[in-house]
């Protein structure tokens, strides 16, 4: 990854939808190799993925235990429900950040944590307030 690279990602955290073009004249390069830069990012697990950040209404965290040797398995499974994932030393193996639209999304998200073979138990902190 150069200074190209980076910069790309710069554009593209600040705004997933740009436009290749847009990108392109800024960085100095044309359409095409703007175009094979992102693919490749992606091809690589630089790029996880596209998205829309919102307000959310409901946010929590879930701290979860997990089987001693399936952490990394479970947190691996984790990270496609939650918004951010971290393994975390303490009572608990694992913290997953979740924001939702409603309750009953946030409800369902955790339960699907809980669904998990390598979960032991969770512990759901809910937002009140900033």
């Amino acid at each position: 990854m150069d200074e190209i690279d980076l910069k790309i990602l710069r554009i593209l955290r600040g705004n997933s939808r740009a436009k290749y073009v847009r990108i392109a004249e800024e960085v100095g390069l044309s359409e095409g190799a703007v175009r094979r830069r992102i693919k490749s990012l992606l091809d690589k697990g630089v790029i996880r993925r596209f998205t829309v950040e919102t307000t959310a209404e409901v946010e929590g965290i879930v701290l979860i235990k997990t089987e001693p040797t399936k952490t990394g398995e479970a947190a691996s499974k984790v990270r496609r429900i939650a918004e951010k994932t971290f393994e975390v030393s303490g009572d608990y193996d694992i913290a997953a950040f979740i924001q939702a639209y409603t309750i009953e999304e946030l409800n369902r998200r955790v339960d699907e944590i809980r669904k998990l073979p390598s979960v032991l138990s969770t512990n759901t902190l809910i937002k009140m307030k900033e």
